[in-house]
């Protein structure tokens, strides 16, 4: 199986591509990377250099069609600029084909703020991504930004208790169709921990994490990356999000850097489970 990953590539961090390869081929699956942005490290960090990848996305999507290259997923995270959204929706439209599974990563904000570099026309050109996703996997602020909901006070509402209801209002809002799954990652609950919200064609599932207080880079994009690479093994959505669930709380339990910019050590695990598929 083949997974084109749309995605930034950082130095330090492990997020992004770095996650995106690491994960999936650690579960068998190659990885054909679509760089957006070179950075030295990931934005979380008090300093750090960002190289604009430019026409890379563009070059990725006519050389490859000259390959006729084919994948079984394609998986959408940080795009920068309205440019390389542009050249993302077109790699997409290419070789998005009937039985490949697209999932984007919508990458927009947190803490309810979107990121400062993303105007409207990259929110809207994001959105058109999303959908035509078979799986979303928004956290909550980037839930609100595809709803055109005000994140700041949801997330705020949510912090204060458990409001699981009024954002699976939310996501039934966004979801694009029946078939498309929408995950809601990183949402408190009342009872003190995290869980991931799952919106799909067979109803809606809530998958609780222990939570440690603490945050770290990447695990989103380990969450993408884990969640497409055990669909495409062939679970259902329901059962994905729980195998990677239960692995982004492995990676974080192994983890001893105190520094959340340097990523949780999930290469730890990755030789003996991952997402419920044993190495």
């Amino acid at each position: 199986m083949k997974v084109a990953a749309i995605n930034d590539l950082s130095g330090f961090g492990k997020c992004s591509l770095i996650a995106d390869i690491s994960v999936l081929s650690a579960m068998g699956i190659e990885v054909n990377p679509v760089p957006t942005a070179l950075f030295t490290a990931q934005t979380g960090f008090p300093s750090f250099y960002m190289h604009d990848t430019k026409d890379m996305v563009r070059y990725c999507t006519t050389e490859w069609k000259k390959l006729e290259a084919e994948f079984d997923g394609i998986l959408t995270g940080y795009i920068p600029y309205e440019r390389e959204a542009d050249y993302a929706l077109e790699f997409v439209n290419t070789f998005n084909k009937k039985d490949t599974v697209l999932l984007v990563d919508p990458v927009m904000g947190d803490g309810g703020e979107c990121y400062s570099n993303y105007s409207d026309g990259l929110l809207s050109r994001i959105k058109k991504m999303a959908e035509i996703a078979d799986i979303i996997t928004p956290n909550l602020t980037e839930l609100c930004i595809l709803a055109g909901v005000k994140a700041d006070q949801v997330v705020r509402d949510t912090a204060k208790g458990n409001h699981l209801k009024k954002i699976e209002n939310i996501a039934n809002k966004v979801r694009s169709g029946d078939r498309q799954s929408v995950v809601v990652t990183g949402i408190f609950t009342d009872n003190d921990k995290l869980c991931n919200l799952v919106v799909h064609e067979g109803g809606t599932e809530v998958i609780e994490c222990k939570y440690n207080g603490r945050s770290y880079s990447g695990t989103g994009d380990l969450f993408a990356a884990s969640l497409l690479g055990n669909v495409l093994k062939g679970k259902d959505i329901a059962s994905a999000v729980s195998d990677t669930t239960e692995f982004i709380g492995k990676a974080i339990l192994a983890t001893t850097e105190e520094d959340g910019n340097y990523g949780a050590d999930f290469e730890k695990i990755l030789t003996g489970c991952l997402g419920g598929v044993t190495l």
